[in-house]
């Protein structure tokens, strides 16, 4: 689980010492930010932001919005200005006049814009060891991918039925634009369709606990479900936020906070990443707010219980030769091709002997099952080595990728000690 970056980078984020332990910082941005005009762009905002977060030893999840309701409009200033784009002024979502704006998202302008500055952040971002994963974003309020209730359905907020979204067609223009531009971070969709099926895209639920694993055919997992998108865990990333509405009760008094559409149930968040396999959640009330003793320990039990739990199985060596079998004991793979290094150090003397990158992918450890990973470590003629081994985070300032094997940390900071082995 995940707190939200602070709006400001020069900004430290200023948690309560209850804060559950974290990886990971929530990072919204307008696109204003970034585009300056047409096929021009700034990305100092950006940089500052990533360059905060990586100081901090965490990794950016990452959105841009054009719209989020009750703040400035994320329309580039040159748009706004041009009033070349048709825009919607609104009252719904606590938004105010003067405030956000809902653009055409099917005018042309708008999504060369859109386009461009996916197919632009993918080739100056792609491999950033500072992202994490990437939501789709930009489209609709707060860049949840939805116009609700302006969705092409008659109520009393939407009495005339008009519909916000972009055309479908405009929407699979946006899914192969990401689709393209990330070969390395993984991106994720708010809603599968049959373009997400055929892309190498993961999903996000934005109203995670709450809309997740109900029988209404709006709800997340029965969504996944209908498009045949429910096992693209296995390999593209699932995550969300939990829903804020049950934040706080599904932590304080879950027995009582009461699901969507569930005729009685209540918010079961356990279940919830067990049934969509997730990676990630943000959760900010959790992490501004003081905590007791229970309520933290819920919290982490239920950030531990989402995306991969590495171990090591077994291990042996012979001749110089380490192999090391990795288990994942988790909901969810890897989704990175990280390195795993072996390092041998004289037990006596604490002097490292030898260090050795290891075959393998860590990536198609299979949940419940086991890949030996292996490699050539030189003999010491001094005589006995400890052998430690660890997964290498390519964030220089990242904090390391942990075993929940014992030993974790024993000899050095970020290793698992294996054991010690006569080297002859």
């Amino acid at each position: 689980m995940m707190p939200f970056a602070p709006s400001d980078a020069s900004y430290s984020p200023g948690l309560p010492e209850s804060a559950p332990p974290y990886t990971m910082e929530w990072l919204t941005l307008p696109v204003s930010d970034v585009v300056t005009g047409p096929g021009s762009y700034s990305w100092d905002r950006l940089e500052a932001h990533l360059n905060a977060i990586a100081s901090r030893g965490h990794q950016a999840v990452l959105r841009f919005y054009v719209d989020y309701p009750g703040r400035p409009s994320g329309m580039p200033a040159y748009m706004l200005s041009s009033h070349e784009v048709p825009t919607h002024e609104y009252t719904v979502n606590g938004n105010a006049p003067g405030q956000s704006l809902a653009p055409d998202y099917n005018d042309p302008e708008m999504m060369s814009m859109l386009t461009g500055f996916v197919s632009t952040l993918g080739q100056r971002y792609d491999g950033d060891a500072r992202l994490a994963f990437i939501t789709h974003g930009l489209v609709g309020f707060w860049g949840e991918e939805h116009t609700y209730p302006m969705n092409g359905k008659v109520s009393g907020e939407n009495p005339s039925g008009e519909n916000w979204m972009p055309s479908t067609a405009n929407q699979n223009t946006l899914i192969d634009t990401w689709d393209s531009a990330f070969q390395v971070t993984p991106t994720m969709a708010r809603y599968p369709s049959a373009e997400t099926v055929k892309r190498g895209v993961g999903y996000h639920d934005d109203s995670f606990g709450y809309e997740t694993t109900g029988t209404a055919n709006w709800h997340f997992l029965p969504q996944l479900k209908n498009a045949k998108a429910d096992q693209a865990w296995q390999q593209y990333p699932i995550g969300g936020e939990v829903y804020p509405g049950i934040q706080e009760c599904s932590v304080r008094n879950p027995g009582s906070c009461m699901s969507s559409g569930s005729n009685g149930a209540t918010v079961d968040i356990d279940a919830s990443i067990k049934a969509t396999h997730a990676s990630w959640l943000v959760d900010n009330w959790a992490f501004t707010t003081t905590l007791n003793s229970t309520e933290r320990e819920r919290t982490v039990q239920a950030s531990s219980e989402t995306g991969y739990d590495l171990s090591v199985a077994r291990w042996r060596m012979r001749n110089g030769k380490v192999e090391v079998q990795i288990a994942n004991n988790g909901v969810a793979p890897f989704y990175y091709n990280w390195s795993v290094e072996a390092v041998a150090v004289n037990a006596s003397t604490g002097t490292e002997v030898g260090r050795t990158t290891l075959s393998g992918d860590l990536r198609k450890i299979e949940i419940g099952k086991t890949q030996t990973f292996s490699g050539q470590l030189p003999e010491d003629p001094a005589g006995e080595n400890t052998i430690l081994v660890r997964v290498v985070n390519p964030l220089p300032s990242g904090q390391p990728l942990r075993f929940s094997s014992a030993g974790q940390d024993q000899t050095l900071p970020g290793y698992l000690t294996l054991g010690r082995t006569p080297t002859r």
